[in-house]
């Protein structure tokens, strides 16, 4: 099966949406109520792992980097995750990295990643 690849007319839709999005994030503070509340904490009353997330975007867009740590811990690993997925997936990276491809495709990195997640979760509802 060959290596799956984005076109350049999807991968130029993607920059555009993502040009877009950044756009809204870096004009609208989303601590002015622009953007709808996370529902989990609203029925609950606790944090889930995403919350804050979209201020942290705000902040980073705003080059506050400790700012966007103290929203949400694992935004920016998260996004470097992400990033590197994407890379590794879709330009290239999977002929050039096969070995970290594997490994970050393994199923001992998603639960490990998974596990985190859900410590995260925890610790930021006790503390």
């Amino acid at each position: 099966m060959p290596p799956a690849r984005l076109s350049n007319k999807k991968t130029g839709i993607i920059i555009i949406c993502m040009v877009i999005l950044g756009g809204v994030y870096f004009s609208f503070n989303p601590e002015d109520n622009y953007f709808p509340p996370c529902l989990f904490h609203q029925l609950t009353g606790f944090q889930c792992p995403g919350c804050g997330t979209q201020r942290a975007v705000h902040s980073l867009l705003h080059l506050h980097v400790r700012q966007a740590f103290c929203y949400n811990l694992l935004l920016i690993p998260v996004l470097l995750l992400v990033f590197l997925l994407i890379y590794l997936s879709y330009f290239g990276g999977k002929k050039r990295f096969p070995k970290l491809y594997r490994k970050l495709s393994g199923t001992k990195f998603i639960f490990s990643v998974l596990l985190i997640i859900i410590l995260y979760w925890v610790a930021r509802n006790i503390f």
